[in-house]
């Protein structure tokens, strides 16, 4: 009695199995979602699942080692199994592994996601800082390891860069003798004109979805902007300097970043990436001017160590 008790329990669970096709699953650890239409002492005769209307495929049953209906009953393929006309039944009492299908499953997924190595990729907050940029990327030494090439361009006053710059850089210089002065102040950048780089990221897993990364960032980039200089000269009756002239003038800003990068890097279809970037590290500049700017922005006066950051949420295309 509890036998049958058994298998009606057993029956009863099986219900909620039920799939639109059947499935094949062979002895080198494949599947083949199939409808299976013929199956004799020593084949079996099926067509592919999603093509019904193309050849039959006959394959041996000895190279079968389960088949799973569409109405959820499963039939263990075994060599005794041979000598014995089909009987689809469904086996209790040999309880089936089936990790190893789930692992080699998950191993071709991933194996789709990383069968391209470049991508392109769009950074959504750039524009915040009125510049528009695009990204390359290059996975290699089993996706370990990427190469990282950024180019922007600018169209509107870099508004960050111009609040952290006057944080570092100072914005004002004054210098006088017993007879003259002049003073530089108001320091604005007008636009970014390029930047380009190339950064080589290790990233601490290859073989997953979702992989952190940190590396060594080297980039160029050049500004435009604008000073104001005023004159004077000393007045000996009253002791003060009196202004003469009223100047606003332009500089030409070179830059080169040295920084560490660390960030997220999302593989989340075949086609489509994420990328978040944070990078931190030191600026080197160069002016071009009619002035000497080095003092007025505080060149050899830097307060910290650290004065350049970069941040980044980027979407982009494997291809």
């Amino acid at each position: 009695m509890k036998k049958y008790i058994f298998y009606i329990i057993a029956f009863m669970s099986l219900q909620g199995l039920i799939i639109a096709q059947d499935q094949i699953f062979k002895k080198d650890n494949s599947k083949v979602e199939a409808k299976i239409l013929e199956i004799n002492q020593n084949e079996i005769k099926y067509k592919l699942f999603t093509y019904q209307d193309g050849p039959t495929i006959i394959i041996a049953k000895k190279e079968v080692a389960l088949i799973i209906y569409q109405n959820g009953t499963h039939e263990v393929i075994t060599a005794a199994e041979t000598q014995v006309p089909h009987t689809p039944s469904v086996i209790y009492n040999n309880p089936i592994n089936y990790s190893y299908n789930e692992d080699s499953i998950k191993k071709r997924e991933f194996s789709n996601l990383i069968s391209t190595k470049n991508i392109v990729f769009l950074n959504i907050i750039e524009p915040l800082n009125g510049s528009f940029g695009l990204s390359y990327m290059r996975e290699f030494a089993n996706n370990y390891l990427h190469a990282y090439v950024p180019i922007s361009a600018g169209f509107a006053t870099p508004y960050f860069t111009q609040a952290v710059n006057t944080i570092f850089s100072g914005n004002s210089y004054s210098s006088s003798s017993s007879s003259s002065y002049f003073s530089i102040s108001n320091f604005q950048f007008k636009t970014k004109t390029y930047e380009v780089g190339i950064g080589l990221h290790f990233q601490t897993s290859g073989k997953r979805k979702v992989t952190h990364f940190v590396g060594p960032y080297v980039g160029v980039c050049q500004f435009t902007g604008s000073y104001d200089k005023t004159e004077g000269v000393y007045n000996p009756i009253n002791g003060y300097y009196s202004s003469t002239s009223f100047s606003q003038n332009t500089f030409t800003l070179n830059r080169t970043y040295v920084m560490l990068d660390n960030g997220l890097f999302i593989r989340a279809t075949k086609n489509f990436n994420i990328m978040l970037l944070a990078g931190v590290g030191y600026h080197i500049d160069n002016y071009t001017s009619a002035d000497d700017l080095t003092k007025a922005s505080n060149f050899n006066k830097t307060q910290f160590p650290i004065n350049a950051f970069k941040f980044g949420l980027s979407f982009g295309y494997r291809f």
